[in-house]
């Protein structure tokens, strides 16, 4: 007998409840805590990059384990089914796009940042602890929680759990604006985070409408893992990037001087 065709909608399986929610978001917090408190007791500078990287692992792997234990024992025990978690390789392109799209964004919202912060805006905190890395471990702990912990994690939590949950409760344009809402002032965690927020709901809106468009977070979580590398792009090698630009441009000026026009 063929088995009924699963009912339509975006993660149809999932049956989330908005205290769910709270629990995943709490949980990670939890595990941010209890890692901080293992940092301090050994005499390591909590922020310092390496150690925060770490703590920051801490948070991802507590929310990633709570949903993953919600889903075992309230779910359907697939996250796939639960929170859309399928990674394909042919959605690779979506790290290049992310790059582009992150590009593309800060250029629509540069001008309404300028006129909020006409001397400057303020730093986000995760952007100056990583701006300190200088060893190879402490870049590549960077990149792996900035570009793989956090896309992964983040796209499970606000276009899985959050986002399968508001569309139940509404229309999918309706969803999509909320949900992109609470991601961008989630961030305010870290207030020095405020001149990114009409970006981060940019990013929200787009991710969120990628996700039900295409019915998992696979593309979702390459397009978030591409935004966020060139971030860490930037933080890490910005200085490097534009002095080697400088020196190319001055290259280039040398050899037209040789040239009458």
């Amino acid at each position: 007998m063929t088995p009924p065709p699963p009912p339509p909608g975006y993660l149809p399986v999932a049956k989330w409840r908005l205290i769910d929610i709270i629990t995943v978001f709490f949980g990670g917090i939890v595990g941010s805590i209890i890692v901080t408190a293992i940092i301090v007791l050994a005499g390591i500078d909590p922020l310092a990059p390496l150690p925060f990287s770490l703590i920051f692992g801490g948070q991802a792997a507590a929310s990633f384990a709570v949903m993953w234990g919600l889903s075992q024992t309230r779910g359907s025990g697939s996250l796939a089914a639960d929170v859309g978690l399928i990674v394909r390789g042919s959605d690779w392109w979506g790290i290049p796009a992310g790059m582009l799209l992150q590009i593309v964004i800060a250029l629509i919202t540069a001008p309404f940042v300028i006129w909020l912060f006409p001397d400057g805006a303020p730093e986000q905190g995760v952007a100056e602890i990583a701006g300190q890395s200088k060893s190879v471990i402490d870049q590549l702990a960077v990149f792996m929680s900035v570009a793989v912990a956090a896309p992964l994690v983040e796209e499970m939590l606000f276009r899985g759990v959050l986002l399968s949950w508001l569309v139940r409760r509404m229309s999918n344009t309706l969803a999509i604006l909320v949900s992109a809402a609470v991601f961008a002032v989630v961030h305010l965690v870290d207030p020095n985070a405020i001149a990114l927020v009409p970006g981060l709901f940019l990013l929200g809106v787009v991710l969120a409408w990628v996700a039900i468009k295409k019915g998992d977070l696979s593309l979702p979580i390459a397009l978030h893992s591409g935004i966020n590398l060139l971030a860490a792009i930037s933080i890490l090698y910005g200085s490097q990037l534009l002095e080697w630009s400088e020196r190319q441009l001055d290259q280039i000026e040398g050899i037209i001087s040789f040239f009458p026009f």
